[in-house]
């Protein structure tokens, strides 16, 4: 019954494939490769859309992908590095510098000269001190103990040059860390050598946080896919796991055709071949058939409940609760029946884009965030140049600069230059109590602390600067830009169920198209409403738990000595 042989190309640990056992063919020996944690989830939600153990073959696929087209890859792994080079930055350590004053006038010379800041040059300095440190006790204690070291500046530098740097002085006793860079500092001045190849190399250089990497996923390539990977490796100085986290990314940033090209990978040996195929056949027609079953139709409960299928919705605990108390008026478990008479009223509101407008407004308001106070110091010069902008908008300083940072924001482009331009600016005597929203407020520190720490300020000054350079449409956004708020997270939700028959989710959809809205906010809104307005509502509240015509009478009935005997209950005798 099958083949239970076994070919003499296949080894011995391999399975043999029978009727009962109709296991996969390894394809090679297995490769470990470690992807983040957020790349390995979503590769296997495409590998099981595609089908059971797939994900060994999404990865080939991924590989023979970016093998086909060899010349793109330096392009996008030198992005890719420089991609997560970026998000692992570590920011700059701040360090008070304080030199004597020809000392500081030769080291703003040569920042000028070579277009730089004072920090990169410092960084360069100490990078050829830490790597030839030479005999450095002696001038250090000296420069320890001078008196005219009257000029200070602040520097930018990697956390890990100065623990470096203190280990390196503190063999010799007390860690003398600020006397050792500016010995650093006097050794560059007197000898700057290739100076602007180091600037472009150690002076831009960061410290980054470990790349966070999941567990070893082993996953088969042949001979010839695993060859091709490292001749590519070893051409980009790379690795096999580098390279396969970029064809992982690029499967994902695009992923055509995948479930034809999984499946020629499957298949690509000729071991089995037909089995393999006639399995996935029947899988295939077993998955169809039960897709294209007829869905059993439910007969009508005769408790009342409406005909139609339920829908899930999300609403506040405390919606919920308050929709429980006021059912519960009307009997045990009419929480649907009310949500039903709810958006009938809506739908047969002339006024439901008005109630619908006003919802969205209170909803925003309770949940906006204060913005952040923020002081604005300028010049006399920009600040007439400021001043004058706003009286011909009518706009307050507040706006202008909440349009001339959402700007920068979204297109900060190469600020470097203007930003160390702004930092070392003087003379700023008029100050603007001003306020930015929270998370603007946020991405304009990150943006300086790329650069060093405390530069906020001048972020926020180069945005404006450029504003007043080039308003654009300047009217547009301040209606636009200037009012939005950031929004607070939505309340925590708790499910509801209602069961809406065919012509009024009909009703309920065109209503949504009519007002640009959807069936979640709309019921939310109907159950708003009817929370608020629930006046002589039991007329309709009656005919909705008793729309269906089977019982109705003997429902009515037990409606009425249900209500009798709750009323007793309360020692109510009506």
């Amino acid at each position: 019954m099958g083949c239970e042989s076994r070919p003499p190309d296949v080894p011995e640990q391999w399975p043999v494939m029978s009727e009962t056992n109709m296991g996969r063919v390894p394809v090679g020996d297995p490769i470990p490769l470690r992807f983040d944690p957020t790349t390995k989830q979503r590769l296997e939600e495409l590998a099981a859309g595609i089908g059971p153990r797939r994900f060994g073959a999404l990865v080939r696929v991924a590989a023979r992908r970016l093998l086909s087209d060899p010349d793109r890859v330096p392009e996008a792994l030198a992005q890719a590095r420089l991609a997560s080079a970026d998000a692992r930055r570590i920011p700059w350590a701040e360090r008070p510098l304080d030199l004597d004053p020809a000392t500081s006038t030769r080291l703003n010379q040569l920042a000028q000269q070579f277009h730089t800041d004072r920090s990169a040059i410092v960084r360069v300095a100490l990078h050829r001190f830490l790597t030839a440190a030479g005999r450095f006790r002696h001038p250090v204690l000296r420069e320890d103990a001078r008196t005219d070291l009257t000029c200070r500046t602040r520097v930018y530098l990697n956390r890990s040059t100065l623990v470096q740097l203190e280990k390196l002085i503190s063999r010799n006793g007390d860690a003398l860390t600020a006397a050792a860079i500016r010995v650093a500092v006097r050794r560059l001045l007197h000898d700057p050598g290739d100076l602007a190849a180091d600037l472009a190399t150690i002076g831009a250089a960061r410290d980054l946080t470990p790349e966070t990497l999941g567990p070893r996923t082993n996953v088969h390539f042949d001979d010839d896919l695993r060859q091709q990977l490292d001749n590519l490796a070893e051409q980009l100085d790379s690795d096999r796991a580098e390279l396969m986290r970029l064809a992982a990314r690029q499967l994902l940033a695009n992923p055509r055709d995948l479930e034809k090209a999984v499946t020629e990978e499957i298949y690509r040996g000729d071991a089995n071949r037909d089995k393999l195929l006639a399995r996935n056949t029947r899988r295939q027609q077993t998955a169809d058939q039960a897709t294209a079953a007829p869905a059993v139709s439910k007969v009508p409960s005769p408790q009342g409940n409406p005909f139609g299928k339920r829908h899930v919705f999300r609403f506040d605990e405390h919606t919920k609760r308050r929709l429980e108390e006021l059912a519960d008026e009307y009997g045990p478990r009419r929480m649907s029946a009310l949500l039903r008479v709810g958006i009938r009223r809506l739908i047969g509101s002339p006024h439901a884009d008005v109630d619908l407008a006003q919802a969205r407004r209170v909803a925003a308001q309770v949940r906006a965030l204060p913005h952040d106070p923020v002081t604005l110091k300028l010049d006399s010069p920009t600040t007439a140049r400021f001043l004058a902008l706003a009286a011909r908008y009518e706009a307050s300083p507040r706006d202008l600069v909440a349009v001339a940072v959402h700007r920068f924001l979204a297109a900060p482009g190469n600020y470097q230059p203007a930003l160390i331009s702004e930092a070392r600016a003087a003379g700023l005597d008029e100050k603007f109590k001003v306020s930015l929203r929270p998370s603007a407020r946020r991405d304009i520190e990150q943006l300086a602390d790329r650069h060093g720490t405390r530069l906020a300020s001048a972020v926020v000054r180069v945005a404006v600067r450029r504003l007043l350079d080039n308003p654009g449409n300047l009217g547009g956004d301040l209606e636009t830009v200037a009012p939005v708020h950031d929004l607070r997270p939505p309340p925590r939700t708790v499910r509801v169920d209602v069961a809406f028959d065919d012509e009024l989710l009909a009703h309920l959809d065109a209503l949504a198209e009519r007002l640009g809205s959807d069936r979640q906010e709309l019921v939310y809104l109907a159950a708003k409403r009817i929370l608020r307005f629930h006046h002589n509502i039991e007329n309709r509240m009656l005919d909705e738990m008793f729309r269906a015509q089977n019982n109705r009478k003997h429902m009515l009935a037990k409606h009425a000595r249900r209500e009798r005997i709750r009323r007793t209950g309360r020692g109510s005798d009506t």
